[in-house]
């Protein structure tokens, strides 16, 4: 008789764990949401700013213009290219900034590859 009253306990028990508010909500993507083409050209002013108060870029590079942005593939990623201008620059006249479609900061160089 303890058996069954054992088996039946635990039955219910495992009833109690599965109840409500343990969802993880509708979507499984843990990604920021995707940046317009219109704010990558801020995105990447302010990776420039980084770059300069870390003494990646030279300070000419505050006072660049931004040029263009545009989505291309790299092997099976999608990136966004952002390029600006600087005709100061001692390094490149030319900066490539490669942000993720969310923004977040890839790389930065001259060559754009």
């Amino acid at each position: 008789m303890k058996n069954i009253f054992l088996i039946i306990t635990v039955c219910f028990s495992f009833s109690v764990l599965a109840g409500p508010g343990h969802g993880h909500g509708h979507s499984h993507s843990h990604s920021k949401n995707e940046v317009s083409k219109e704010r990558t050209g801020e995105f990447g002013r302010q990776h420039i700013q980084r770059l300069v108060k870390k003494g990646k870029l030279d300070s000419s590079w505050l006072k660049s213009t931004f040029n263009k942005s545009e989505k291309k593939v790299f092997g099976k990623n999608t990136e966004w290219v952002v390029t600006f201008n600087n005709k100061n620059g001692l390094k490149g006249k030319t900066l490539f900034i490669f942000l993720r479609l969310n923004g977040d900061f890839i790389a930065a160089n001259f060559t754009g590859k």
